[in-house]
């Protein structure tokens, strides 16, 4: 059975309530601290072994490597390898974690990790400041115009990190070449297309005889192609982008790529086992099916392509690299946040672009339906399809790789979102359980004779109640706060929950109340289709912090914390303070 297709008869299924929530987006707990320790998260991770036992069962000549890893954890909480009967001499004769596959596209987040090192460069510069020579590049036998010619002043570092470039997506692709005997499927002549036997065709590759690619190479010959759009247009995966960036690294560094990469990333972060293009000395380390290297891919180096999809590396480094993004070892946090943003949508309501992140956005992997974001960057070269997937709301990284004749592009993919739907509710609840022990119950202040109650349900975040403030019901009050405004006799059904934000100071942790007017189904009328677009009742982005009183918002809560547990709350804008009750 084919993998990408076997993945999908794996037994996942997923409660999800309607969507009757619109928290903020984000995290509505914080991460569980010690997931893998839940029993419901035990019993999620032995099913999800024993469908991907059966799934791989058929699987003569493909491996498989599948991780899952909380940042909170030393080890990982799902560590799944399947070593297939047949495999290359050559190569690991048992595949684990320390099994070397070949990355693809995984490269790029390397290289643009790279770049966002850089003293002094920035994603607005362009491209020219540091590589006038781009100016030079010419369309051969044509005019330069805006269609045969990328306006290469207006492409920025950021366009290229992103794929909104506009520029062509790869500088030749080997099946073009017309030289036939290196090609097995023959003359393209026959398919309609010219004879051009008689002209130069791409002279590098690394493959079918040929040599690496040279950055002579590229800027003789890349002119030659044309732009797709005008810079930031629309995506337009292109893996030259990523080989741009990987000359602007040389050119700023002063550094060898290979050189740069291994002194800025690789040796700070302990990657013992990733290589930038050349795979590693001992063979034995990787795994290599057994197939034609014009096939494999393995042991090819594709010369400057190599830093958009030509990296080796395994599942421990892939872990701790992923780990080290959600953690902002290498850049500042507040770099993160902007790495760890969408650039542009795509023509997929769930999917979108980052720089270099494939964002996919969900809402049926949560009991309460609310969205999701996954980032991830997927990887695919000759016989190996692989992902890194970062879920930020759970502090999780997710590696898939995957390599041989039953894997394809799209089969690291399909593994994934098995393992998303089967351990995400699990990882979620366990989350819940912590919260419970740190956060929930009902905190008071008699001196003031004010009072409230957090609750756990199957809701995002905490449910708040009996919610009173110097004996002041604040929910029958809440309309009158609002800028707005309501008659004192008004009776407006208020509900609130209350969300983590990601400021915290000392033992001093914020959280958000986030209050929601009408019943549940006046705003589920809000989705009825009177609006033409998706989820138009959700709109917690314009609600926040709305309700002030002298400079305090009504909504923000403060907890003081002692070992992990909250002790106190205080509400800011109410100006009193809550000890938790025992």
């Amino acid at each position: 059975m084919h993998l990408t297709h076997a993945a999908s008869f794996v037994v996942l299924a997923t409660q999800t309530a309607a969507r009757t929530y619109c928290p903020p987006l984000g995290p509505v707990l914080p991460a569980p601290i010690s997931p893998s320790t839940s029993n419901g998260v035990k019993s999620a991770v032995k099913n999800l072994t024993d469908n991907l036992a059966n799934l791989t069962a058929g699987l003569n000549m493909s491996a498989v490597s599948v991780s899952v890893k909380s940042i909170h954890e030393a080890q990982p909480m799902f560590d799944f390898h399947h070593t297939p009967p047949k495999l290359s001499p050559n190569g690991t004769q048992k595949v684990d974690a320390t099994t070397v596959y070949r990355v693809g596209s995984i490269s790029k987040v390397f290289t643009v990790l790279g770049v966002l090192l850089l003293e002094g460069v920035q994603f607005d510069d362009p491209v020219t400041k540091y590589l006038p020579e781009l100016r030079g590049l010419r369309p051969e036998g044509e005019k330069v115009n805006a269609i045969t010619t990328p306006d290469w002043d207006s492409i920025t570092i950021g366009s290229l990190a992103s794929h909104m470039s506009g520029i062509a997506a790869d500088s030749q692709r080997l099946p073009s070449d017309p030289r036939h005997d290196v090609d097995p499927r023959g003359s393209w002549a026959s398919l309609g297309l010219p004879d051009l036997s008689n002209t130069s065709g791409p002279a590098c590759g690394g493959v079918f005889g040929l040599p690496p690619c040279a950055r002579e190479e590229f800027f003789r010959d890349f002119g030659k192609r044309h732009p797709v759009y005008a810079p930031y247009t629309n995506v337009v995966y292109s893996n030259v982008g990523t080989g741009i960036l990987g000359f602007v690294l040389e050119a700023v560094s002063g550094k060898p790529f290979d050189e740069y990469m291994r002194a800025s990333i690789l040796e700070p972060l302990g990657l013992k086992s990733t290589t930038t293009g050349l795979p590693p000395k001992d063979s034995s380390l990787g795994f290599i099916p057994d197939l034609p290297v014009e096939v494999h891919w393995w042991g090819v180096d594709l010369g400057w392509p190599n830093w958009a999809g030509g990296f080796y590396s395994n599942t421990v480094d892939l872990l701790a690299f992923g780990a080290s993004i959600l953690e902002s070892r290498l850049l500042k946090p507040v770099k993160t946040r902007q790495w760890m943003k969408p650039v542009s949508s795509t023509a997929s309501s769930g999917m979108q672009f980052g720089a270099p992140w494939e964002i996919f956005r969900a809402h049926n992997v949560t009991r309460d339906g609310r969205l999701i974001e996954i980032y991830t960057k997927s990887g695919d070269l000759g016989s190996y399809s692989n992902d890194l997937v970062l879920v930020p709301d759970y502090d999780l990284v997710i590696t898939v790789l995957t390599g041989g004749p039953e894997s394809s592009n799209g089969a690291a993919a399909a593994i994934y979102s098995a393992v998303v739907k089967a351990l995400l509710p699990a990882i979620e609840a366990a989350g819940k359980d912590e919260a419970k022990t740190s956060y929930a119950g009902t905190y008071t202040d008699p001196a003031t004779n004010s009072s409230i109650t957090l609750c756990l349900d199957d809701g995002p975040g905490f449910s708040v109640t009996d919610w009173t403030v110097r004996g002041t019901n604040v929910f029958k009050n809440f309309v009158r706060f609002l800028p707005t405004g309501a008659p004192a006799s008004a009776d407006v059904p208020v509900t609130a929950r209350l969300y983590p934000s990601n400021l915290s100071t000392g033992s001093q942790r914020s959280w958000r109340a986030h209050f929601e007017v009408g019943t549940p189904e006046e705003r589920a009328a809000l989705n009825d289709g009177r609006y033409f677009w998706a989820d138009a009742g959700c709109y917690s982005f314009a609600q926040l912090d709305r309700t002030v009183y002298h400079f305090a918002s009504m909504e923000d809560v403060v907890f003081s914390v002692e070992n992990g547990v909250a002790r106190s709350l205080e509400l800011r804008g109410f100006r009193v303070e809550l000890a938790r009750a025992k």
